[in-house]
């Protein structure tokens, strides 16, 4: 994580930042771009929908991130993402005590509740923008921030090192490509379930891909990720059948609820 950066911000922006990062990092292809829907991230992070919309446009505008849209999607929901290192690490220039007590630097997220708010990655101003004339704030040299500034150049080269030499080998293969979308087609589906019987059968499809992973880290990442996601739906789920209390697929989902995920979670929802 970026220590200074991350200082800035407030909860949420950090929250989504972290997010993003951990995806990236072992997920995102040769050019750094990564898939993930808007229900994955609300899950993964644990911010609501419009926090995710927000925190997003936040890190767009910063130039922390680019963003693709979904063009399928009504609302232009973001679903592609990719991580600028380089941008990130332009804050490391300030010292940490400026990042956490100086309000010139303070990263807000977006003010999604404002009268005709839009994220900034659907904002055709902002898009005209290059994200490397993002400005940033000024500073007066001293020699902490310059010993700051000859520093990110060396964890700039570390960092492209560290990226090549500990991802897997398997990373690129074409079995984890295929792995990957595999798995994203069955979350997608996950996440669109309005019925909690069709989505006990879905989550079936997840063991058996996880059978015969490309790798054991594959496999541990996509167990947490349908975790995630099931701990998003149960709310759903709940408030439901909570008013069918004669619906039988109502009664197998409470069961499950209580033996099942009350016992791997204690008892957590």
């Amino acid at each position: 994580m970026p220590v200074n950066l991350t200082a800035c911000m407030d909860v949420n922006c950090r929250s989504m930042l972290f997010t993003l990062l951990q995806l990236s990092s072992y997920y995102a292809d040769e050019e750094g771009w990564f898939f993930r829907s808007n229900a994955d991230l609300q899950a993964q992070s644990r911010l609501s929908e419009n926090l995710v919309r927000a925190t997003i446009s936040t890190l767009y505008r910063l130039g922390v991130i680019d963003v693709r849209v979904d063009a399928k999607s009504k609302n232009q929901s973001s679903n592609r993402f990719k991580v600028n290192e380089t941008a990130m690490l332009k804050w490391e220039k300030y010292s940490i005590e400026d990042c956490i007590k100086n309000p010139d630097y303070a990263i807000i997220t977006d003010q999604y509740r404002t009268t005709g708010w839009k994220p900034s990655y659907l904002d055709k101003s902002a898009k005209a923008t290059s994200q490397s004339q993002q400005s940033l704030p000024e500073i007066e040299d001293n020699i902490d921030n310059a010993a700051n500034e000859e520093n990110t150049v060396n964890i700039l080269s570390a960092g492209a090192h560290e990226r090549t030499s500990t991802r897997p080998k398997e990373f690129h293969s074409p079995a984890m490509a295929e792995y990957k979308k595999e798995e994203d087609a069955i979350m997608e589906r996950l996440q669109k379930v309005t019925s909690w019987l069709d989505f006990d059968k879905i989550t079936r499809d997840v063991d058996k891909i996880l059978i015969n992973p490309p790798s054991e880290k594959a496999k541990e990442c996509t167990y947490q990720r349908l975790q995630a996601l099931t701990a998003s739906k149960i709310p759903y789920f709940t408030k439901k059948y909570q008013s069918e209390p004669d619906n039988p697929i109502g009664m197998r989902f409470f069961k499950w609820l209580d033996d099942v995920w009350g016992k791997l979670h204690g008892d957590a929802t």
